[in-house]
């Protein structure tokens, strides 16, 4: 019992002594990584990056850069760096005394440092280039702005006519950016170059709508000036021109709309020299506009009255034509009326047909006056013509259809009367096979089959001999009939093929009677099922009783084969 005791604690001390070993050994690589990091970072030509900026003017904002960047360096290498390494001498003792966790929390506040100082250090490297570049950028910026202005004020002085009163504005402004540029410079030899950068994008960003303007004022001055007024004038000119060769304008509001422009110019003219030409160029642009859709629609009125005097004569022909239909299509109806009974629904669409064609003609009245009168503008009355020549259209075809109805009442009567001669045949030629199939008897269900076939035929006559005749009763009847006849014909050609069958089974099977007792008998009770006419029942018993001296009997028949 003993030496199990000692022999655990022994593998318990052996265990911890590894997990001492092994922990230890994995501080130690971290405190190499870290230290490999921090010689890494003393390593940075920080001093030498620093010193980049002894090139420019030292005042001012780059001084005082200078300086902070200088102080935070120092205090890194020495300060920061040295106490980090101080720190790895404890981490290993910690590590020694199996201070363990301690001396994980130490590994994470020198790691969090170093990542701290790096950072730093990026930021110094960015904030250097920045004021270095912004220093030479600024150079060639400013070269820029100055041979920018002194084109704007060449463009200026040559243009001060066209530029109207807006040139004492544009002066003003040359004067800003020539007082910007000195203040540009006074930045830059202050050492400022990061605020220098900032108004210098500032102004160019400025200068560039100033240029811009200087290109748009004239162009909207004579817009203004000249253009739009003479279009105005033009445009009311033509007006009045149309109206005289006959067209109708008074309803448009052009005339009006054009001289409210006219009086609005001064006022568009002094937003544009105030430079507010965001404000004065839209309400150009809507102007331009509504001319436009004022050409348009007077070109719509030109090519509107061409049509409207080129197919006012071919829908006058057209209204004439769906007279004369309609005359005639009474004429047809008073003809049938007296040998037929128009339906109901054809009625109701004669009358709503009349009714529709005497609205279209009194719209088409309307139009006439419209039209001859000039009491409507030509795009007006070409909408009407057109609305008017597709309802003559409709209402045409809808005449010609009830024409076609009409005539075809009488043609249904033919039809019908040809019909029901055929399905007289057919049941007088059913009759004549029944009486000659020599049958021993009728069953009952073919014999009221004919009865109920005669009886629809009878009442199919009828109908055809009322007066009025009414078609649709007729063709209902003729319908009946027509089921009845051919239901008739199918059962009778049923009867006479399974009365042949019972017939042929009987006849086979008499060869084996005298081999079976069984097999007679079967064949007596088939005999007697024959002669009551159930032909189906004779059928299958005759099969049955000869089934298993020839079981495909009933197939050989029915195929027609010879059977032995």
């Amino acid at each position: 019992m003993m030496i199990y005791v000692i022999t655990i604690a022994v593998v318990i001390i052996a265990g911890i002594i590894a997990f001492g070993a092994v922990s230890r050994k994995k501080i130690y690589k971290e405190v190499d990584k870290l230290e490999q990091w921090k010689t890494k970072i003393a390593n940075q030509p920080v001093a030498d990056e620093i010193a980049r900026v002894k090139g420019l003017t030292m005042s001012g904002e780059t001084e005082a850069k200078f300086e902070e960047w200088r102080q935070e360096w120092e205090e890194i290498v020495g300060v920061r760096l040295p106490d980090i390494e101080e720190w790895f001498f404890d981490i290993e003792e910690l590590a020694n005394k199996y201070k363990f966790k301690a001396a994980r929390s130490l590994l994470k506040e020198a790691r969090q440092q170093l990542t701290d100082i790096d950072h730093h250090i990026t930021a110094i490297f960015n904030e250097v280039e920045e004021l270095v570049s912004s220093e030479q950028e600024n150079r060639v910026g400013i070269d820029d702005i100055k041979e920018r202005l002194e084109k704007l004020g060449q463009y200026v002085a040559e243009n001060r006519l066209a530029l109207d009163e807006s040139v004492r504005l544009f002066e003003k402004r040359l004067q800003e950016y020539k007082e910007n540029v000195r203040l540009f410079e006074k930045e830059t030899e202050a050492g400022n170059h990061l605020k220098a950068s900032q108004l210098l994008t500032e102004w160019s960003n400025d200068l560039s709508q100033t240029e811009s303007q200087v290109k748009q004022v004239p162009a909207m001055l004579v817009d203004v000036e000249a253009n739009l007024r003479e279009e105005c004038k033009e445009v009311i000119m033509g007006i009045e021109e149309m109206e005289k060769a006959g067209y109708t304008l008074e309803h448009l509001p052009f005339r009006s709309y054009l001289e409210d422009v006219m009086d609005e110019l001064p006022s568009i003219k002094k937003a544009v020299i105030s430079l507010e030409l965001e404000k004065a160029e839209k309400r150009l642009e809507e102007i331009h506009d509504y001319i436009e859709y004022i050409y348009q629609t007077l070109e719509n009125e030109v090519e509107a009255r061409q049509y409207v005097e080129a197919e006012t004569a071919n829908v006058r022909q057209d209204v004439k034509r769906v007279e004369t239909l309609l005359d005639e299509l009474e004429d047809e109806r008073e003809k049938v009326q007296q040998s037929y009974r128009i339906p109901d629904e054809d009625e109701t669409r004669y009358y709503n047909t009349e009714s529709r064609i005497e609205e279209a003609l009194k719209t088409w009245r309307v139009f006439q006056d419209m039209y001859h009168q000039r009491k409507q503008s030509f795009t007006a009355l070409k909408e009407s013509l057109d609305a008017i020549k597709k309802d003559i259209h409709t209402l045409e075809n809808q005449v010609r259809t009830l024409k076609e109805k009409l005539f075809s009442l009488r043609k249904d009567e033919v039809s019908a009367l040809e019909t029901l001669k055929t399905l007289r045949r057919q049941m007088l030629q059913d009759r004549m096979r029944l009486e000659r199939s020599l049958l021993p008897k009728v069953p009952s269900a073919l014999l009221n089959e004919v009865d109920a076939a005669e009886n629809k035929l009878v009442s199919a006559a009828e109908a055809l001999g009322e007066i009025p005749v009414e078609m649709g009763k007729v063709n209902t009847a003729i319908d009946d009939a027509k089921h009845s006849v051919q239901k008739v014909h199918q059962q009778l050609m049923t009867t006479l093929e399974q009365a042949n069958l019972a017939e042929q089974a009987i006849q086979h099977g008499n060869k084996y009677r005298s081999e079976s007792e069984a097999i007679d008998e079967q064949l007596l009770k088939a005999e007697e099922h024959f002669r009551k006419g159930y032909y189906d029942e004779a059928v299958y018993t005759a099969v049955g009783a000869v089934k298993r001296k020839e079981p495909h009997l009933l197939e050989q028949l029915q195929n027609g084969d010879k059977v032995n």
